[in-house]
């Protein structure tokens, strides 16, 4: 999974990375990964606030409490994934 840093990401990719969590498809690791350039600027800047906070959020997917360990799991991927969808109004 890889960053194009010519375009920020669209809502339908933030969507998709989401459900991959959520069906086990993307590793928090993968989602992580691919949103964090986002988030430190190395790719550039994101207009759209709805992709942003969501990038925010997935930048942070991968965060353990020990060794293995994460801290976000199914259930708060699928809340995430829910408010994703209120806020862009799908």
């Amino acid at each position: 999974m890889t960053t194009d840093n010519s375009q920020e990401p669209t809502r339908d990719e933030v969507r998709k990375i989401l459900r991959g969590l959520i069906s086990g498809e993307v590793s928090p690791r993968e989602a992580s990964d691919w949103a964090t350039p986002w988030i430190t600027e190395e790719a550039g800047d994101v207009e759209d606030e709805v992709v942003w906070d969501t990038l925010d959020w997935l930048s942070g997917a991968d965060t353990e409490t020990d060794p293995g360990v994460y801290l976000y799991g199914q259930d708060d991927f699928r809340h995430w994934l829910s408010d994703f969808e209120s806020k862009a109004g799908a």
